[in-house]
């Protein structure tokens, strides 16, 4: 038997020039070639000639046998056989021998912290890997310091924040950012940073107003025209609300809205045991794609704008003519709701008992808005509500100036005709916007139909940079605001999640080395407080888990939270590391993202189901035909589920995995106590009974991944507040037409 000689031979990046056993093999020349070349022809007789002199000097000496070649093994069985020696003797070419690479595909640890590894020669080996200085093993010290060190102050940041809301698994804590469990803005920046840039959005507010105080022209509108544009569901929503097994029916009109107690009822009702407000339910009337808090910095009311589409829109039916009351694809609308909030003496703002109202509506003929997002910087000293970039229909981004509107009982309703800028593509044919993103309050960066990403200025409107970053239709964009505003992370259809830096295009761009396709916006956004970006976890399997990209290392994922069917959203909290999941089965999910991505060994993580939607159409029996909807009937029944207890935050697959070593530890152990005792021991009934249940159980929650619901019973979208005093309170969105935003701070 023959010793391994690849024992000893160190692993490298660079791999080693491949060694020719062979010195005597002649060159081989194809003979069938139509392009003949004289100099090569004649380099490649020369050769020929050369070998065959050699082959006659090694011929002529007799007696060297293996010391005239020391490097050749002098085992028999590397001798020629008789038939390769008369082979060889009659001038036939021999068989060339193996080529051998000894470092293909053996990778070591760099030396040093900056030594740059080479790049690998073997074409054979897949180069679409991270081999940077952090591992995929790594946790807890070693995870942290390699991402937000070497420095001590960084390091010290990120463990402080870890501590300060390690008591709370699931939810936010409601206390104040002067409390050591406090909510806090953002560490990573500046002293005074907020308020620097509010004074620079003011100063560049003024001077656009100075020279173009009349770009953004629309008119009011009587409220009776202004009515039957907003989205109208025929009919109203009947709702199941309050706690399990004690639900009550009430029924939500178009536009209607009831205050909500921590139990699931109204306050006002009678059966409701504890009357504090924890949030408000309302129905828009339509299907609300997007919400948007506006950022401010009044101590009262809260502003969310909402863009919502006609249910007709999304029918699953044969389309076919639309009625009269019926809006057309062009016209679309944003309303604008205002929360008051309960001002208390110790603790963050709370909600309020009275109902929010429907401040403002905005509409135009730009198509229906599909994405909307404020500019990230107050500009509540300017008297505007913020400037509110909206993608429409046309495939055209359009910025809007909102004004502040108090005082009026009937909301303000606006037609707008021209905004305060447009910007799109227009030179090339059909390349449409399909998402967008602030940089900061004059740059806005824009994802296209054709993969490219183009950063704009507002005012003056101008195309700054256009980048081919990918080569599909790019779905989502979010930008790093407000620590590195110009890392701009974009997910296409097909392809790979990829980071770009604005500042330096042609250089610094990464990308999560795993192809995947994505088919749902609203799943990108950006945590602050954990420097990274949380987005649904790149595979080229179907999958319904959350995962955290940091923007030093974007190229390697780490899972944050399973939902327990497709994801359809996904929000972060601006001041603290709390996230919001959405899925199609319409439940939301919340969990302490900081704290699952530094977990220890055995200890026990946390996430809570904020409550479960779930939408069934009303249907009238029909004699002549399928089941139709009656026009005076309701549109269709929800149910509303809430105060579920804490949950493991892991994935079912690998909580499965886990109790199957348990149970194979289990009965490795018993078999040999019951070998010691000389018999086989049974299983004890009520024990057998819990296991099978326990599986069960984790079966079924694997089987709930993949089933299909109504489509109007999915979440849409979530926000969580982007306001310090209101950061723990969120607004979510479901398809049936309801929004709940709650108080979810505890």
């Amino acid at each position: 038997m023959k010793l391994r000689k690849t024992r000893g031979i160190r692993k490298k990046y660079v791999e080693e020039p491949l060694l020719l056993d062979d010195q005597d093999e002649p060159i081989s020349i194809p003979e069938n070639q139509d392009d003949e070349d004289e100099d090569f022809d004649a380099q490649a007789e020369e050769l020929l000639a050369a070998e065959e002199e050699d082959k006659d000097v090694n011929e002529d000496k007799d007696g060297d046998g293996d010391d005239a070649n020391p490097d050749l093994p002098s085992s028999e069985d590397d001798e020629p056989q008789d038939g390769e020696k008369g082979a060889n003797a009659k001038g036939q070419e021999s068989r060339p021998r193996k080529q051998r690479n000894a470092g293909a595909g053996m990778i070591q640890s760099r030396k040093g912290f900056h030594d740059i590894p080479h790049y690998p020669l073997e074409t054979r080996i897949v180069t679409r890997v991270y081999a940077g200085p952090l591992r995929r093993y790594a946790r807890y010290s070693a995870l942290r310091d390699s991402m937000y060190g070497p420095e001590y102050q960084r390091i010290k940041i990120i463990w402080d924040l870890e501590i300060r809301w390690a008591d709370y698994p699931a939810l936010p804590p409601a206390t104040v950012p002067t409390n050591l469990r406090g909510v806090t803005p953002s560490p990573w920046l500046s002293p005074g940073f907020e308020l620097e840039q509010e004074k620079r959005a003011f100063r560049w507010y003024d001077d656009y107003q100075a020279n173009c105080p009349e770009i953004q022209q629309s008119q009011l509108m009587a409220p009776q025209l202004a009515e039957s544009l907003i989205p109208r569901a025929k009919g109203g929503l009947v709702t199941l609300i309050g706690p399990w097994g004690k639900q009550k029916e009430f029924t939500l009109d178009q536009g209607s809205s009831v205050p909500i107690s921590p139990g699931g009822l109204p306050i006002d009702d009678p059966d409701a045991t504890d009357k504090t407000p924890s949030g408000w339910m309302l129905n828009v009337g339509g299907i609300p794609l997007a919400v948007a808090w506006a950022p401010s910095t009044n101590r009262n009311t809260q502003v969310l704008a909402i863009a919502s589409i006609p249910f007709s829109d999304q029918e699953l039916l044969v389309p076919k003519d639309k009625d009269a009351s019926e809006t057309p694809d062009t016209i679309g609308c944003i309303q604008f709701w205002e929360f008051v909030a309960d001002r208390k003496d110790v603790g963050l703002a709370a909600p309020s008992d009275r109902p929010p109202r429907l401040l403002a509506a905005k509409f135009f003929d730009w198509g229906r808005p599909k994405r909307l997002q404020w500019c990230p910087v107050p500009l509540d000293s300017a008297g505007v509500h913020g400037m509110l970039a909206v993608l429409c229909g046309d495939g055209k981004a359009r910025v809007l100036e909102i004004k502040s509107v108090s005082g009026a009982d009937a909301p303000h309703c606006e037609w707008i005709e021209s905004p305060v800028v447009t910007v799109g593509i227009s030179a090339d044919y059909n390349v449409d916007v399909t998402c967008l993103t602030w940089v900061n309050t004059n740059r806005i960066a824009l994802g296209h139909s054709d993969g490219s990403i183009t950063l704009w200025s507002i005012y003056p409107c101008k195309l700054i940079q256009r980048l081919g970053v990918h080569t599909t239709y790019v779905i989502d964009i979010c930008s790093a605001y407000p620590s590195n505003p110009y890392l701009v992370a974009s997910i296409p259809v097909g392809g790979c999640a990829t980071l770009t830096d604005l500042s330096q295009p042609s250089s610094e761009v990464t990308y999560f080395p795993v192809p995947a396709i994505s088919f749902q916006p609203n799943m990108l956004c950006w945590n602050e407080t954990m420097q990274g970006f949380m987005a649904l976890y790149p595979s080229s399997t179907p999958n319904t888990t959350i995962a955290f990209l940091h923007y030093r290392f974007f190229c390697q994922a780490r899972s944050i939270c399973t939902g327990t069917n497709t994801v359809t959203c996904v929000s972060a909290g601006a001041s603290h590391p709390f996230i919001l999941v959405g899925c199609a089965d319409g439940s939301v999910s919340s969990c302490n993202a900081l704290q699952k991505l530094f977990k220890q060994k055995g200890e026990p993580l946390r996430k809570i189901k904020i409550f479960e939607h779930e939408y069934r159409p009303f249907d009238s029996p029909s004699h002549n035909g399928p089941a139709k909807p009656h026009p005076l009937s309701p549109m269709g029944a929800a149910r509303i589920l809430q105060g579920f207890l804490p949950e493991p935050n892991d994935d079912p697959r690998t909580e499965k995995r886990k109790e199957m070593d348990r149970r194979k530890k289990m009965a490795t152990k018993k078999r040999k106590g019951s070998s010691r005792k000389g018999g086989r021991q049974k299983k004890p009934a009520n024990e057998q009974e819990e296991e099978e249940d326990r599986e069960a159980e984790m079966d079924e929650r694997l089987a709930s991944r993949v089933v299909a619901h109504e489509p109007l019973t999915r979440v849409t979208t979530i926000a969580w507040n982007p306001n310090l005093e209101f950061s723990c309170w969120a607004a979510l969105a479901m398809a049936s037409g309801l929004v709940k935003v709650m108080d979810l701070g505890v």
